[in-house]
């Protein structure tokens, strides 16, 4: 089995991390010119004086520094040329992982709580490597975790390892998203923001902070589902949470009214975010941890 895709136990330990570390430094080259793209609210420039990394060559226009002329490509065209250069906003990101009680559950592979964890240690690694300046959030069962600090790294894998334990599920759960109560989702501005999360609902006041936070940054959404949760062989379950365990009657009729009220909620869901200039993906259980940030580094949210 792939210990990426299939790990031994929903509950990742400190060797798990390490290996994520391994796939983080693998992912390959990001676009360098991808563009910070949201349809309203602030929008990163490309400098033109010296940053981080090239993103492109263009014709010289008349505003353009004299410094930054590329004369080789000039001498060679007959025609001035300028070198872009990426400020160093665009490597800020700011990661959120929200976990309800219902994500510790999955009928393959591993848990979906297990999966977004495996995910946010890859983000975590992959900006560390690339030394890209991470802020994070951190909501599950009863915790909290906030941090703009580059030294709490070490504090982040040991907190996103604490977030991996199954007695999470049983937690009472806080009552706001990990987006609508902290000062570094209000004063964020111009960063990648990677949101990692099961919900699929929230009241307005928690709408209000989104949209805040859309209008200032680029937003990506990353939903994981159990598609074979739907699929399960008629008969009695047991199935643990927040009250205990409790026994659940499943029959086709009842999957099928479950999978439909789901996709229902998913669906009133994706339009809301899209609606506020949030892009929203869902990845099943079977893909691995590894293909989700592949995509996120495709769309410019990781390098």
């Amino acid at each position: 089995m792939d210990p990426l895709l299939s790990p031994e136990s929903p509950e990742l330990d400190e060797a798990h991390f390490a290996l994520l570390a391994h796939y983080a430094k693998h992912l390959g080259r990001a676009p360098k010119a991808i563009r910070f793209a949201t349809n309203t609210g602030e929008r990163r420039s490309r400098q033109k004086g010296h940053g981080m990394e090239m993103l492109e060559l263009r014709a010289y226009q008349a505003s353009d520094d004299l410094r930054h002329i590329d004369w080789r490509v000039t001498a060679r065209t007959g025609q001035a040329h300028t070198r872009l250069y990426a400020q160093e906003n665009d490597h800020q990101r700011l990661l959120l992982v929200d976990l309800s009680n219902h994500s510790y559950f999955g009928t393959r592979h591993t848990f979906i709580s297990t999966r977004l964890i495996q995910l946010a240690g890859i983000i975590a690694w992959r900006s560390k490597q690339q030394g890209d300046t991470l802020s994070y959030c951190l909501n599950y069962g009863e915790q909290e975790y906030a941090s703009n600090k580059q030294s709490m790294f070490p504090a982040l894998l040991h907190q996103l390892q604490d977030a991996s334990r199954l007695d999470n599920r049983s937690a009472k759960p806080n009552q706001k998203s990990v987006w609508s109560r902290s000062l570094l989702t209000s004063k964020s501005h111009n960063k990648n923001v990677i949101i990692l999360t099961d919900k699929q609902s929230w009241s307005d006041e928690e709408e209000s902070s989104l949209m805040q936070l859309a209008k200032h940054n680029a937003v990506h959404w990353i939903q994981v589902i159990d598609s074979n949760a739907y699929n399960l062989p008629t008969g009695q379950y047991q199935m643990v949470g927040q009250h205990g365990i409790q026994r659940v009657n499943v029959s086709p009729k009842t999957m099928q009214q479950a999978k439909a009220a789901f996709f229902e909620q998913n669906t009133v869901m994706r339009k809301k975010l899209s609606a506020i200039g949030i892009r929203h993906q869902l990845f099943d259980l079977t893909e691995s941890p590894e293909k989700i940030a592949r995509y996120l580094l495709s769309q410019g949210a990781l390098r």
